[in-house]
């Protein structure tokens, strides 16, 4: 008889009250913890006289696999079931049609990352990666009405907002409201389709992520009033276990196993008839560690990628419906293009937004504090500031692991601009080396474009900004 290793002190404590007025959300994660999620997604047409609505189960496991102070490793896997035709209302019997398993990073403020970016939500049809139990927050301890905003690629910045306190299940949780929205849908347009998205979700603070989420996209087809479609997705969180001893390996290492059976099967399945042999040896492998190694909750993604290649080996492959999820690379603006909105944290924990900077010429630039290069930036920046004042603004972004170092810095040269963390926005800049200075017009299109510096950097951007300056 095996003998569980279950460790009930993080479950126990999540139903502590809590009456501080003060949230820090930081996750409190630690390695063999497991997060099961379990709940529903709805897509429904709002068009008058049109019927149509789809339902699917979603869950969602988040496994901590290691980490450092500050950083976790973690595996989330979502699985994805449908309703069958055969059915009867209200019935159970559903169909997994997507299984997919990533592994990612966590941060102290609750960012997940992952090399080749986290897909975003999708904006019609069920999530396949379903990742809103994290929520991005700034370092700094929260109270009711605080807001902050949140980057994302391709989209606008998302815009969040402290609820205050509510109870989820007997937990009580700081409840978090999220929002987003295309810049058209509170304008209108004949050629576009808008959209808006609104996220609440519940964060019991003892553990830093969701206890409870819900998600509502509206789209508003071209030449409409109204939205014209949504989806709905809500889920609560149903055990945050931690696993040790065999249980933990068992996890982990059925996780690694995945990992490499989807990269050995990622390019036999691009040109599944010319790999019949190859996709047919993998199949072996995928069945041998089925037979041979006991179950995890991570085998429905084995079985999942076996029932792809088999299709694949037969030729009934179907596409990857992830593919399109992942967000497209950011190219970084060029000279004439618009750079699109974005947020950015001082170092002294404050956002500062591109968008309320304009109306004026707006100089940003990436500098290096350690080196006599970037002091010479500032002090041209600061010089721009002193003879233009509020006509100019400047975004200073500060490339670098050590943000003290940075603040020395600035109160050392007494700047009377704020120093800004460039780390998110380097590839948006197009960033290879530094310094790297931009000059944005009152409209926030690239006006000049310079990495490294000499004089004649200092003088192309006197020159331009005095052009825009006499506008």
């Amino acid at each position: 008889m095996k003998t569980s290793f279950l460790l009930l002190a993080c479950a126990c404590s999540l139903g502590q009250p809590n009456s501080r007025s003060e949230w820090q959300l930081t996750p409190q994660l630690a390695p063999g913890q497991e997060l099961v999620y379990t709940g529903a997604c709805i897509e429904e047409s709002l068009v008058p006289n049109v019927q149509f609505q789809r339902q699917y189960r979603v869950e969602t496991l988040v496994f901590v696999l290691g980490g450092a102070p500050g950083r976790w490793d973690v595996a989330v896997m979502t699985v994805l079931s449908q309703r069958t035709p055969r059915a009867e209302p209200g019935g159970k019997e559903m169909k997994v049609i997507s299984v997919r398993l990533e592994q990612a990073q966590v941060n102290a403020q609750g960012k997940l990352t992952q090399g080749a970016g986290i897909p975003l939500p999708p904006l019609s049809g069920p999530p396949t990666f379903e990742t809103g139990c994290f929520v991005e927050a700034p370092g700094t301890r929260l109270t009711k009405s605080s807001m902050w905003e949140v980057n994302e690629d391709s989209r606008p910045p998302r815009a969040w907002q402290v609820a205050g306190l509510e109870a989820v299940n007997g937990v009580t949780c700081v409840k978090v409201i999220g929002q987003q929205q295309s810049p058209d849908w509170d304008r209108p347009r004949g050629d576009h389709t808008a959209w808006r998205r609104r996220d609440v979700v519940w964060i019991a603070p003892q553990l830093g992520v969701a206890q409870k989420v819900e998600r509502t996209i509206e789209q508003r087809d071209p030449l409409r009033r109204d939205p014209t479609s949504r989806v709905i997705v809500q889920y609560e969180l149903q055990s945050p276990l931690r696993y040790q001893g065999p249980l933990f390996e068992d996890r982990k290492q059925e996780i690694a196993k995945v990992r490499k059976f989807q990269e050995d099967a990622a390019l036999l399945l691009k040109q599944p008839a010319q790999n019949r042999a190859q996709l047919d040896a993998l199949l072996k492998k995928v069945s041998l560690h089925v037979e041979n190694h006991a179950p995890t909750p991570y085998r429905k993604a084995v079985v999942h990628l076996a029932s792809r290649i088999e299709n694949a080996k037969n030729g009934n492959a179907v596409a990857d419906p992830t593919i399109d999820e992942n967000p497209r690379p950011v190219a970084a603006v060029g000279i004439g293009q618009r750079v699109p909105d974005f947020v950015v944290n001082e170092l002294t924990g404050k956002q500062c937004r591109l968008s309320r900077l304009l109306g004026r010429p707006v100089l940003v630039f990436f500098y290096a504090p350690t080196g006599d290069t970037g002091k010479e930036v500032l002090r041209f920046a600061q010089s721009l500031v002193q003879q233009h004042g509020d006509k100019i603004s400047v975004m200073a972004m500060a490339v670098t692991n050590d943000a003290e170092v940075a603040r020395k810095q600035h109160a050392e040269l007494r700047l009377s601009f704020p120093i800004l963390d460039g780390g998110g926005m380097r590839l948006t800049f197009g960033v290879d080396a530094t310094p790297r200075v931009v000059l944005l017009d009152p409209e926030g299109y690239v006006r000049v474009a310079c990495t490294g510096w000499g004089v004649h950097v200092p003088r192309e951007i006197q020159d331009e900004l005095q052009r825009w300056l006499r506008k």
